[in-house]
């Protein structure tokens, strides 16, 4: 072989080996970014756990106030109905009272002592 065909095959051989190493430095940078980006996801999603924990507990201790709130809802009603009769009671009370005074006073003609 000639000296200029020898050179011109090495200088091709020395060519295609600097695009192998173009070529093999951009995938690792593309694989330390692909890295960059996973660690950002994994954090986030750590983040996200915990947020989702902390609205979980929220809700529970909001279920909790709920049910009492709920309770004490059903006991004001259950009171309110009592109270009702407890007033209708005390009326009729208040009314037979005024009936029996106005009874008295019909009968002896005189206001009761």
């Amino acid at each position: 072989m000639a000296q200029s065909t020898v050179e011109r095959t090495l200088g091709v051989i020395l060519g295609k080996i600097e695009g192998m190493e173009d070529r093999l430095e951009r995938a690792d940078d593309s694989r330390a970014t692909i890295h960059r980006r996973l660690d950002d996801l994994v954090l986030r999603t750590g983040h996200l756990e915990t947020d989702v924990a902390s609205t979980k507990n929220k809700l529970e201790s909001m279920e909790k106030v709920t049910v009492e709130v709920t309770t004490l809802r059903t006991k004001a009603q259950g009171a309110g109905a009592l109270g009702r009769g407890l007033v209708r009671v005390g009326i009729g009370v208040v009314t037979a009272a005024g009936w029996a005074i106005g009874a008295y006073t019909w009968i002896t003609g005189r206001p009761p002592p």
